[in-house]
């Protein structure tokens, strides 16, 4: 099918450029280019007070799309108001309609000397900020690692909690340079993770994460070697699932009876087997297997236990594998 523009009697000229980041500006940034492109007027007489006014939104939302274009290149600001650099001006909307903020390494800012003499002198806090990031890391930082400490909190729009939070989380995994930091709160970012509650819950899972993971290196002797990520993903379903080291050592155990090794599906499918018939200790799982055990002793007719078919299912299959390493426990003692 063919389409035909009808200009009309006018054209408006846009940047070829522009086109770059048609997929990263929001509804108000397009609005914004194109009105700027098809007023000269507006060009020389631009204030952001006046954008705010014209399309019905806050200054700082104003200054947000305005601050897009300048990032990208686009356009340039002569002397007057100069909207402050915010990351919030890079949205894109994903394929489900769902509005999502998105940085990268184009068009994050690079401030000069004189921005950050600028920022640093209006904002008291800055300075001590700086300094207490160096403290946590343990050196002083040069031009550039100030520059992008700078981007956290006046691009990013972080909370000086957030960033020291984010800078003591990263010392105590031992990953204390500046561009590490960075670049994991540009991932929290793009992942929503934008307050100073959200990250305790992300630093707490991933504590928990690691916790589980030491275990289970423990448990299979893997030394130092690199999980792979079909690995990392179960250490964090377990984690997920929250079993404590109890059952993924009663699980390794059965694991490795029936299996002559370590190997992750297997326990993966005992752990889940186990939580789908809802045990969370490794008290419950040895409890249900002895009443398992007793009924089934008792009972010479197949079906005749008054409990529900899909848990009694889940706890035949459990019992199963115990039965499993209890066999080879006893096979190894006797032998």
């Amino acid at each position: 099918m063919r389409v035909n523009i009808l200009y009309g009697n006018g054209v408006i000229s846009l940047p070829e450029r522009a086109a770059e980041y048609i997929d990263k500006a929001d509804n108000l940034a397009l609005r914004l280019l194109l009105f700027l492109c098809s007023d000269k007027d507006a060009l020389s007489s631009f204030e952001v007070s006046g954008i705010a006014r014209m399309f019905a939104v806050t200054k700082e939302q104003a200054e947000a799309a305005v601050s897009f274009w300048v990032n990208a290149g686009i356009i340039e600001l002569g002397d007057g108001e100069a909207p402050r650099k915010r990351a919030s001006a890079c949205v894109k909307t994903s394929e489900n309609g769902v509005a999502a903020t998105v940085l990268s390494s184009d068009p994050m800012p690079t401030y000069t000397g004189k921005e950050l003499e600028a920022i640093i002198n209006a904002d008291s806090t800055m300075s001590l900020l700086i300094d207490e990031c160096q403290r946590i890391a343990g050196k002083v930082f040069g031009a550039h690692e100030i520059n992008k400490i700078i981007s956290l909190s006046d691009y990013m729009r972080l909370d000086h909690d957030y960033i020291l939070l984010l800078f003591e989380y990263c010392k105590s995994i031992d990953k204390p340079s500046v561009a590490y930091i960075f670049k994991t709160a540009v991932g929290l970012f793009n992942d929503g993770i934008t307050t100073y509650p959200a990250l305790e819950e992300f630093i707490e899972a991933s504590q928990k994460k690691k916790s589980t993971e030491t275990v289970i290196r423990r448990l299979a002797g893997l030394g130092p070697r690199a999980l792979t990520s079909r690995e990392r993903a179960f250490v964090a379903k377990w984690t997920e699932l929250d079993f404590k080291e109890d059952v993924l050592s009663l699980a390794y155990e059965v694991t490795a009876n029936n299996t002559g090794s370590f190997s992750f599906p297997y326990m993966n499918k005992v752990l889940i087997n186990w939580h789908e018939a809802g045990y969370r200790t490794a008290g419950e799982i040895e409890d249900a297997l002895s009443a398992y055990r007793q009924k089934k002793e008792s009972c010479s007719v197949k079906g005749s236990f008054d409990t529900d078919e899909f848990f009694e299912a889940a706890l035949r299959r459990s019992y199963s594998l115990m039965e499993k390493s209890h066999s080879a426990e006893e096979s190894d003692g006797k032998s």
